[in-house]
């Protein structure tokens, strides 16, 4: 701490010698202290720690002179981690801590410097040394959690989330934010429990219910309760009936009680509330499919396809829709128009030779091609080979059939459908023994528990 201190003290004369005229007057100077002051913490919490550095620096120039010191080491401190000198960085802060240990702002900075120089073991000690010295400093725990959460460190955040709890503070977003993170870590009736404390405020602002609604609804749905998930989330739209995560949520919901219909209806409803959102589109167009609406959904997915903007699996429900309306040139035309749109879709060449092989007649040929692109990029995918086997055994080419489909085995020795395929192409090749042999193994295979 000493060679701070004499670090500081050289330092002092360069800092002064930057500070403009001062105030006319020492109210001015206390009104510019504070205003300089409130910018800088903005600024810092922000990540633009250059501003930070130079406004801290110019509050310290006009803070009282008791302070002047302390907000210099901020103006080092921010200064050295714009720089990238954290260790510098950590040092002024830990000695402005010293000289104010009864202040948090010091050890708020260090777990904003620590956390962007991600040295995850410095952010724990500092949040732990936070912990200890101000336990029921909500809005400290508070912008913890946001920090963290940035950061990706959801377990942090949450261990936050509870200090924040602890502190009895009723603040709504903070509120939320801890029931997000629990339903997001597994935590669902803590959620939940969170979630309704929200929506049960009648004198919020109704977008800040919907909001607890919609929480209290992912809660019920994570926990397969989706008659209490479909409840909230209802009222969250009547909060908020613009907001499109609650349609979203509560149709899926629907779509998992096999309640296609009630999906629809939801999501017709959305579109009269949001009507150029592609996600309200896509899920419509799949719930159109699922309810064996098809031209229906083929008019809502093939305006969507249309916008350069539209959603890339919008291709594959629209394609899917033709299949189920008895039109697999179509299909397999839509999922092309993918292909040159996202020629990098995952599955995409199994998917169009499977269109392929639906038509009537199949198209071998093409469907050969596009599982031999498909082998380039996913050499060690099962699908290749086990829908190159199928189309050899149709083409009635046994033998290259049989080198396909143990290709397949090799790579999923216990899927059952290659070991079957396999039979039946021994079988076509005249060796019956062997294929007995598969249709032995696929028996063997369906009398074994299912795995978990």
């Amino acid at each position: 701490m000493k060679l701070v201190c004499i670090w500081l003290i050289a330092l002092a004369p360069s800092l002064a010698m930057e500070c403009p005229s001062p105030p006319a007057s020492p109210e001015e100077a206390i009104a510019r202290f504070h205003e300089l002051d409130k910018k800088a913490q903005v600024e810092f919490r922000r990540g633009e720690f250059s501003q930070a550095a130079e406004d801290f620096r110019q509050g310290a120039c006009v803070a009282p002179e008791n302070l002047r010191a302390y907000y210099q080491l901020f103006g080092v401190a921010v200064g050295a981690a714009a720089a990238g000198n954290f260790d510098q960085a950590r040092q002024a802060l830990e000695e402005a801590d010293a000289q104010r240990p009864n202040y948090p702002l010091p050890l708020a900075m260090l777990v904003k410097v620590n956390l962007t120089s991600r040295d995850i073991d410095r952010v724990k000690e500092s949040l732990r040394a936070a912990a200890e010295r101000f336990p029921l400093d909500a809005r400290l725990h508070s912008e913890f959690v946001k920090d963290l959460l940035h950061q990706q460190l959801p377990e942090l955040a949450l261990a936050e989330a509870l200090r924040f709890e602890q502190s009895g503070d009723q603040d709504p977003e903070a509120t939320i934010t801890l029931a997000v993170i629990e339903n997001n870590v597994g935590a669902f009736g803590d959620a939940i429990r969170h979630a309704i404390s929200i929506e049960a405020r009648s004198e919020l602002q109704n977008e800040v219910r919907a909001s607890g609604a919609t929480i209290a609804g992912l809660g019920y749905e994570n926990l397969g309760q989706l008659s209490e998930a479909a409840g909230h989330l209802k009222r969250a739209i009547e909060f908020a009936p613009t907001r499109e995560e609650s349609y979203l949520a509560l149709a899926r919901v629907y779509e998992k009680q096999q309640n296609a219909k009630a999906a629809v209806e939801i999501l017709e409803q959305a579109r009269t509330q949001i009507p150029n959102s592609p996600r309200l589109l896509l899920a419509l167009g799949s719930s159109l499919v699922s309810a064996a609406q098809y031209p229906a959904a083929v008019k809502v997915l093939s305006e969507l396809v249309q916008n350069p903007s539209g959603e890339p699996d919008a291709y594959l429900k629209l394609a899917e829709a033709y299949r189920e309306m008895g039109e697999p040139g179509k299909a397999t035309a839509t999922l092309r128009m993918l292909a040159q749109r996202k020629p990098d879709y995952p599955m995409l060449h199994i998917t169009i030779a499977q269109s392929m092989l639906a038509g009537d007649p199949a198209d071998y040929r093409d469907a050969l091609e596009e599982l031999a692109q498909a082998e380039k990029t996913s050499p060690a995918d099962y699908d290749v080979y086990y829908l190159r086997g199928k189309v050899y055994l149709d083409m009635g080419n046994p033998r290259e059939a049989i080198t396909a489909l143990r290709h397949a085995i090799a790579l999923r020795p216990a899927e059952t459908g290659a070991y079957y395929q396999l039979g039946l192409a021994y079988r076509k090749s005249g060796q019956q023994s062997l294929a007995k042999e598969q249709f032995d193994r696929v028996e063997y295979l369906k009398s074994q528990p299912a795995r978990p």
